[in-house]
Order: C-alpha cells, then structure tokens, then sequence
C-alpha cells in the first residue's frame, strides 16, 4: 500500500489508515467476545490497547537498532521506517513481558486474557489483509488465504464446544495457525528462503508449531499417567 493521502498538513499512508481500521475492528470483536464479562472486560482492553501501543512504538524505534548508522546519519529516517520482521518479533517479545507482569499485577483471568488477545489478533489481522486485497495487487493470493485463515481460527474461537480454559485447547490452536502459516507464506511473490525453502517467518512458525506439539504431546502424557513400567 504505497498510496497515500494528505489531510491538511498530514500526509496519511493508505497502509496506516488500514491498520487503524482493522485495529478498531479487533477491540470491537473483543468486546463482543467479551459482553460476558464485564468486570474483567476494561482492564483487558485497557491491557490490551497500552500493548499494541508499545509494540507500534518499539517496531518504529527498532529501526535505530537494526539501522544504526542510517538512522545517526538521518534522524528523520526513524519517522519513515521501521524495524521491520525482525522489529516485529522484537515488539512480541516485549509485549508478552508486558502482558505477563500485567496479568500478574492486576490477577486478570488468564484464559481471558489469551482469547481476548487470539481474537482481537484474528479480526484485526482478516480485517487488514481484506483490505490489502482491495487496496494493493502484490501478494494477492496470498492476502485472500490469510483472510479464510483468520476468519476459519475466529470461527473456531466462536463456536468451539471445547473448554477454552485448557492449555490443551489454545495448543492445539496454535500448532494448526502456525502450519497454516507455513503453508500461506509460499504464496508471498518474493520470498527470501533461508533454509529447505522457508524463509526466517516460516522458520519461526514452524518451530512454534513443533514447540506446541511438544507440549501437547507432553501434557497428554502427564494427563494419562504414561506408559506403566508393571509387566
């Protein structure tokens, strides 16, 4: 999304101006998730608004980071560019510091907390890649297969019979995002593979995947005693 416009002195990318919308549409799926619980519904948001803040501030300001030497020669580069992936990952990492001493602080239902964030995520993320798909030609197909996984996780958020209070359940969940995301990404046009054919984003995926598969694979031996050594 590279159009932008001017609104008096302010030049908005088209590409902010999606975020923000999709942004709005993930707390306003939240609060529907949500209606339930009121008493623990403001915090959340509250939580949850102060996190996207700081992983916007920390994406932005990681440039200086990863750029060093650009960003002493040109200061003003720092309001144009960002971090980039690896600055994503590195807001990630901030913001479940963050969350994880705030959930602590305030004793907020964990549970809550982890649907309220998987579903402001799923909304806010179909939302924005539908209007990528609207907006911008590069990278269509897989735009569109990013908007059936999205809107496919938050059907099953929605209407799963399953206890969401389990550890088993959101493991599950995770181990088949992180391998539709695998499968996705090969639908980039131009993708730089590091390793097999993956590049990094697939490579951290996949080992998420792994990673909760393990765990699950782990709890379910815990839950069921494991194999008896009598013979």
């Amino acid at each position: 999304m590279s159009e932008a416009f001017q609104i008096g002195p302010f030049i908005l990318k088209m590409s902010m101006l999606a975020a923000v919308i999709s942004l709005a549409c993930g707390f306003f799926v939240v609060t529907l998730r949500l209606k339930k619980e009121k008493v623990e519904r403001t915090a959340i948001i509250e939580m949850l608004s102060n996190a996207v803040f700081l992983a916007f501030l920390i994406w932005k300001l990681s440039y200086v980071l990863f750029h060093f030497s650009k960003a002493i020669e040109n200061p003003s580069s720092i309001l144009y560019f960002s971090g980039g992936e690896s600055g994503i990952w590195l807001a990630a990492l901030a913001v479940a510091i963050y969350m994880a001493r705030s959930i602590r602080k305030k004793a907020i239902p964990v549970h809550l907390v982890v649907l309220a964030s998987a579903t402001g995520f799923l909304a806010a993320s179909g939302v924005y890649h539908l209007l990528t798909v609207v907006l911008e030609n590069s990278d269509r197909w897989f735009h569109v297969q990013q908007v059936v996984s999205s809107a496919v996780f938050l059907w099953w958020l929605f209407t799963s019979k399953q206890d969401q209070t389990t550890m088993a359940f959101w493991l599950t969940l995770l181990l088949w995002f992180g391998i539709s995301q695998v499968y996705v990404r090969f639908f980039i046009d131009v993708r730089n593979a590091l390793f097999l054919g993956l590049s990094m984003t697939q490579i951290a995926f996949y080992l998420l995947s792994l990673l909760s598969l393990f765990l699950s694979t782990r709890l379910q031996i815990s839950v069921t005693g494991g194999p008896s050594d009598e013979a």
